[in-house]
């Protein structure tokens, strides 16, 4: 169902941005690959430490609006985990409305999430402070499940802060907090912070990423990965907004520590 969101907002995309080309339109597309360890235990029966390899495709479309300050935001990311035991998959579509005032961005967004085969639906709001070299951004967001009936809600918040240390390189770090409810068994939170350092390759719309993540659930799980990013048009450094962009990693590291 989330493949088939995606596709079609990419469809909805591919028709309406030709004719958004008078406009400040652009965005990005990004390949990720990590590595994480962690414990996977199910059932009383425990695994020990795992060796999983995630492999993740995003991107996001950014366009000014007709209104004054209001642009759109649609984005949208399918990854899929593969361990010894275990193939996970997790996709998400969001679409966000922005008024940008200049170094204030707010919005608000909606969308769905998928976790391992269960459907939300997300909303929230965001914000966003820019400074000369560099960007505060926080979001929080709500997800509910059709399945309420078993599924308790989701909530998630996370910050980031980035500073461009010149033209080509950054740094930057993040942390989150996500409440999946009942989802995993008694206490589905998870605790997570990260750093990461870009290049913007000279001459170029290219972008490589290192980042290394920690999450603490029951027992803790660590990312380590790399991505490569190419952007068009206008750009979405910047202008992106945050969203539910906990959910996905959370839900991963949830996952890798079922309740015992």
């Amino acid at each position: 169902m989330m493949r088939s969101l995606i596709l079609g907002v990419a469809a909805l995309l591919a028709v309406a941005v030709p004719s958004l080309a008078a406009a400040e339109t652009g965005g990005a597309i990004k390949l990720t690959y990590a590595s994480l360890d962690g414990d996977r235990s199910f059932d009383s029966e425990s695994y020990g430490n795992s060796s999983d390899n995630v492999a993740a495709l995003s991107g996001v479309v950014i366009t000014d609006l007709a209104m004054p300050n209001w642009r759109i935001q649609f984005n949208g990311v399918s990854s899929d985990t593969d361990s010894e035991f275990f193939s996970d998959a997790h996709s998400q579509a969001e679409v966000h409305a922005t008024y940008d005032a200049g170094q204030f961005q707010v919005g608000v967004f909606t969308g769905m999430f998928n976790n391992n085969g269960h459907s939300f639906y997300e909303y929230g709001a965001e914000a966003a402070m820019n400074f000369d070299r560099g960007q505060i951004a926080v979001s929080a967001v709500a997800a509910t499940s059709p399945n309420s009936s078993f599924l308790d809600d989701t909530t998630s918040i996370v910050a980031t802060g980035t500073f461009n240390l010149n033209d080509s390189w950054s740094v930057g770090a993040t942390v989150s907090s996500t409440d999946f409810g009942n989802f995993y068994g008694p206490n589905s939170e998870v605790d997570a912070y990260g750093v990461n350092v870009a290049y913007q390759i000279p001459n170029s719309d290219f972008t490589v990423a290192v980042g290394y993540r920690s999450a603490d659930s029951r027992q803790d799980t660590d990312f380590i990965g790399v991505s490569l990013t190419w952007g068009f048009g206008e750009g979405a450094r910047g202008r992106e907004m945050l969203g539910g962009a906990a959910l996905i990693p959370d839900a991963i590291a949830g996952l890798n520590d079922f309740a015992t």
